[in-house]
């Protein structure tokens, strides 16, 4: 992801997003792993960490979402299409708000996003 090479290796500055980002994904709730015993997925409840800024928190939700639907199987046993709808649109919205600050670090995440011709959703 281009937010991950301009923190990590170019050291960029989180950029200042709204706090209802986070509270907007906690309302929709991150599934955990499957458990079948219920046929279906537990619900982790995330929480804010005041240690980090609104982008970092958001961030790292965005990381676990990515994680879900590329490597969690969720091809096998998919979230309902609501849930799925619902969690993409969250990923674009914190997407865009991050390129709406027009920061160091969202000028330099479009320019690896040139570079490596990575497209957002």
């Amino acid at each position: 992801m281009a937010f991950e090479g301009a923190i990590k290796h170019f050291h960029e500055a989180p950029p200042d997003v709204p706090r209802n980002l986070f509270e907007d994904l906690k309302a929709i709730g991150i599934p955990g792993r499957y458990d079948g015993k219920i046929q279906g997925y537990r619900y982790v409840d995330i929480e804010f960490d005041d240690e980090k800024s609104v982008f970092e928190n958001c961030y790292r939700e965005l990381r676990t979402i990515r994680n879900n639907i590329v490597h969690a199987n969720k091809a096998y046993r998919p979230d309902p299409s609501e849930r799925l709808n619902d969690l993409l649109d969250w990923a674009q919205g914190f997407i865009h708000s991050v390129y709406q600050t027009n920061s160091r670090l969202a000028e330099r995440a479009k320019e690896i996003k040139v570079t490596l011709g990575i497209e957002n959703f």
